[in-house]
């Protein structure tokens, strides 16, 4: 357990769900953590998590002054900050870079930022899964930048410093270790990663069962316990190499109809939140999108008039429009994937 004294910035890549918890059990201090607001509206368990760790909210697909007002507030009174600054847990076994404004903000505080890297936790509860597997991990403390030497760096230096260190490629690091991961259902919930079937080139097409993976075009394998993709005449034998390929190939998807549906699914709800942390039911139905809008039951909006846009777990697409309003999509019941929508939305929102 490491002893260092705060107030300081611990800034950690993301990998599971208990990740807070793991960075906890590794410092004698006492850490608040930046937590996303969705984590705010989950019942009974958002009640126990502000009464033990009164985490400091954020929310996803927005740009919100009143985090970083209460960071410094917390920090000013000689407390710790924990964040996860890549937003979204890893989905491919690749560390997603930090938002661009994340290291002009900590400069600001004046004091000392940790960067931690975790290890195996991709394996073990990758942001598809539904369910965790026995495997091992580990976390290491890759730097400590003082107040003295962020004012020697440019933010663009900082960004790029904080980025490299939290930077992993698990399946190049479970190479050297071949650990396994064991549990039940282990390629249930592919279908919300792998979006786009590099056979036949459909969306969404993708379909799981226990160790299993299939598409409607023969296109079959198994998800293995240490996390590689085994069968005959698969292009990729793993997560991350499929994920590239198909972030290419809808990026670099035609110019469509704006009246073509892109990808459906049926039942879905829109809720419009709050800074209050108050949900409203829009609507709901069929949710679809094409390269001009994206619908759920009657309700359409532009894609232009969207201005950010993230994800959550499997089947949850939060976004923010020009003007100010939040909005998440999702059906606890009937899961999607809103990795594939939010891929979507890249290509054709500009």
């Amino acid at each position: 357990m490491h002893d260092i004294k705060g107030p300081f910035i611990i800034v950690c890549n993301h990998v599971t769900n208990l990740d807070f918890l793991f960075l906890s059990c590794s410092f004698k201090e006492y850490i608040y953590y930046v937590a996303s607001e969705h984590t705010f509206r989950a019942g009974f368990s958002s009640w126990l998590l502000r009464a033990v760790f009164d985490p400091i909210g954020r929310t996803k697909a927005s740009v919100a002054a009143s985090t970083v007002m209460e960071m410094g507030r917390r920090l000013k009174a000689g407390h710790s900050i924990g964040i996860f600054a890549e937003g979204l847990r890893c989905g491919n076994g690749l560390t997603d870079s930090i938002k661009p404004a994340t290291a002009k903000v900590f400069k600001i505080f004046n004091v000392p930022v940790i960067t931690y890297r975790l290890h195996g936790g991709y394996f073990s509860h990758p942001r598809w899964g539904y369910t965790m597997r026995k495997g091992y991990m580990e976390g290491e403390i890759v730097n400590i930048y003082k107040p003295e030497d962020l004012k020697k760096m440019s933010v663009e230096e900082f960004n790029d410093a904080i980025n490299r260190d939290l930077f992993e490629d698990a399946y190049e690091w479970n190479s050297k270790r071949h650990i396994a991961y064991k549990g039940k259902r282990l390629a249930e919930g592919l279908e919300f990663e792998l979006v786009a079937c590099p056979k036949c080139k459909a969306l969404n097409s993708l379909r799981t069962k226990g160790d299993k993976f299939f598409c409607s075009c023969g296109l079959c394998g198994r998800y293995d316990e240490y996390g590689m993709l085994i069968g005959e005449d698969l292009p990729f034998d793993n997560v991350r190499d499929w994920d590239k390929w198909e972030r290419e190939f809808i990026e670099n998807l035609p110019d469509e109809d704006p009246e073509k549906e892109l990808a459906f699914d049926d039942d879905q709800i829109l809720n419009r939140f709050d800074a209050e942390h108050k949900t409203e039911l829009v609507d709901r139905g069929r949710l679809s999108i094409t390269s001009a809008r994206i619908k759920v039951g009657n309700t359409e909006i532009p894609l232009s008039e969207i201005s950010l846009y993230d994800i959550i777990l499997q089947g949850y697409l939060l976004f923010s429009t020009k003007d100010g309003t939040h909005y998440e999509i999702h059906n606890s019941d009937r899961k999607f994937a809103g990795f594939l929508y939010y891929l979507l939305i890249k290509r054709y929102k500009a």
